[in-house]
């Protein structure tokens, strides 16, 4: 009889083990099954285990939608992600991003210092990558592209942290261009 009980029991803690992990795979191979699934997943509350994934899926249909330029709906996914889980550090740093883009792109200059305010926020969040002080420099050209101290500034402290190669380049290339019309903008006036 023992022995029984403790077979099921094991029985019990591999089939729960194993619907963790298909449950995790879910979230980042097939989000969007997962999401649709989340209704009937939270019935008798969510687990911890499930939180996460949906979690997992919600920041996987977002950085997709960040990636896409669609920074309504990357909003939207990482707000719900957020709302799971107000801890995850991910999830907030890249709603502040997808907010902060979002108010860029509509360009007027209200939205542009909430931008840079939302990109601040966000490089508080992950103060080891380079990504929001760039587009914080960013948001200051479009600003006015005369303040070149701010620019550059924001520029220099995004080049001294982690940046993926390619942003690296791009930030490189414009750090280069401002510094041109600065020193241009410094020699006509001598």
């Amino acid at each position: 009889m023992i022995f029984r009980l403790f077979f099921l029991f094991l029985l019990v803690i591999y089939s729960w083990h194993c619907a963790g992990i298909d449950i995790q795979k879910m979230a980042r191979d097939d989000p969007v099954a997962l999401i649709a699934l989340e209704d009937s997943l939270s019935e008798g509350g969510l687990s911890p285990v499930i939180i996460t994934a949906l979690v997992t899926a919600y920041n996987t249909l977002g950085i997709a939608a960040l990636e896409a330029d669609d920074y309504k709906k990357a909003i939207d996914h990482f707000s719900r992600a957020v709302s799971l889980s107000e801890l995850d550090t991910l999830s907030r740093y890249n709603l502040l991003i997808a907010e902060g883009h979002l108010l860029y792109k509509r360009g007027n200059k209200d939205g542009l210092w909430d931008a840079i305010q939302n990109y601040h926020k966000a490089a508080q969040l992950k103060p080891g990558l380079g990504d929001p002080h760039y587009y914080i420099g960013q948001s200051y050209h479009k600003l006015g592209d005369t303040d070149f101290d701010l620019i550059l500034e924001s520029y220099d402290k995004a080049l001294t942290l982690n940046l993926s190669s390619h942003l690296r380049d791009e930030i490189e290339a414009e750090h280069f261009r401002v510094s041109k019309r600065d020193q241009l903008l410094k020699d006509f006036w001598k």
